[in-house]
């Protein structure tokens, strides 16, 4: 019969024998002499517990002036009270031929404080049985030193936003204040001069100053956020601008796909909205409700406004160009800075419309994953 046993592999050929070859009648002292470079603390564990041996790069690290004085000692006796119960559970792990490591603050002999990092595991002997433990303690001292001084400039920074935190939100309930005190003045001084050019005047400045109001709400409802939902803050930029203008408005808002802008574009957009709106109350009359239909669609990477109401229409030969009305003037400003333009036509609601194309980016909104 053939023999399949492979042919036995020459000692030479195995590095590990080779080593062996080598090392015959010198292990012992190949052994110490690895042990003793080691920068590390070295220790040799009897299963017990007692330190039977330690390196003398070790002893130099613990600062012990006799290394006499830790031979037969209990390794768990040579680590505050605190510690121990970690040190027992290394020596357990060990003896179940485990190995493992953990992090842990010990002084040295002579006080200087240390961290360490600490191996441990089983050897074991020619059989096969676990006879001693060793153990590997790293001085990490450095490394934890800068490991808590950067946790500590975390806390504290962290501690440093949260008192920003509350006083931005001290801040934002004061401009809120501001906003709504001022917009309350202008009211009342229009309806003290209602039915004069004095108090529409002092309406529509009432209306702007809304405009700004409702993006702060907006901001100071979702901080984080930094984007704004158009059809959430027009619907309450609408219901603002009826209680500024001291009127009746029917308002439909209607748009293409769920759109949000930043704050300055939201204010841009809402100081154009409020010139239109307005202008369609003041030539349609506030003695009855105005109807008004805003859309808001994206045709392309532009941002279509159009804004159509029930009223009397353009005028006989109206030209945009020739008006210098302060309204006609913000939102020419606006959408210049936006890289619009502004189109005038008649609506199918029977009054006037007014199409503002602005190049602004509104992307749609991100549905959470």
């Amino acid at each position: 019969m053939p023999n399949d046993t492979a042919p036995a592999q020459p000692r030479s050929a195995n590095p590990d024998l080779r080593a062996l070859d080598l090392l015959a009648g010198s292990e012992g002292a190949f052994a110490l002499s690895i042990l003793n470079s080691s920068p590390d603390c070295i220790k040799l564990i009897e299963l017990d517990g007692r330190v039977s041996f330690m390196n003398s790069n070790g002893v130099t690290a613990m600062e012990i002036a006799d290394a006499r004085g830790v031979e037969d000692r209990q390794w768990t006796a040579m680590w505050p009270e605190e510690q121990r119960p970690m040190i027992e559970a290394a020596i357990a792990a060990a003896r179940r031929g485990e190995v493992s490591t953990f992090e842990a603050f010990r002084a040295t002999f002579a006080g200087t404080p240390r961290w360490w990092h600490v191996t441990t595991g089983p050897v074991r002997g020619a059989t096969g049985q676990i006879e001693r433990i060793v153990s590997l303690s790293r001085d990490v001292t450095a490394t934890v030193t800068a490991r808590q001084r950067l946790q500590d400039e975390i806390a504290q920074k962290d501690a440093a936003l949260a008192r920003q935190k509350i006083l931005m939100g001290e801040i934002d309930h004061r401009v809120k204040n501001s906003f709504a005190a001022v917009i309350g003045l202008l009211r009342l001084q229009a309806r003290n001069h209602a039915g004069s050019e004095a108090g529409g005047l002092l309406a529509e400045a009432a209306s702007r100053i809304v405009t700004l109001a409702r993006v702060h709400e907006q901001l100071h409802l979702d901080p984080g956020a930094g984007r704004l939902d158009l059809s959430e803050y027009l619907h309450a930029l609408a219901k603002d601008l009826c209680g500024a203008l001291n009127c009746q408005l029917d308002v439909q808002i209607e748009l293409s796909e769920p759109l949000h802008a930043s704050p300055s574009q939201a204010a841009a957009i809402g100081q154009i909205l409020a010139e239109l709106m307005g202008n369609a109350v003041k030539h349609g009359g506030t003695d009855h409700q105005t109807r008004i239909v805003l859309r808001l669609t994206r045709p392309d990477e532009r941002l279509v406004i159009s804004v159509e109401d029930d009223g009397p229409g353009l005028p006989d030969g109206f030209d945009p160009a020739r008006s210098h009305g302060l309204g006609m003037q913000i939102c020419r400003i606006y959408s210049s800075e936006m890289g619009g333009d502004i189109t005038f036509r008649a609506s199918a609601l029977g009054g006037a419309a007014v199409d503002v194309s602005l190049l602004i980016e509104t992307p749609a909104a991100q549905t959470a994953v």
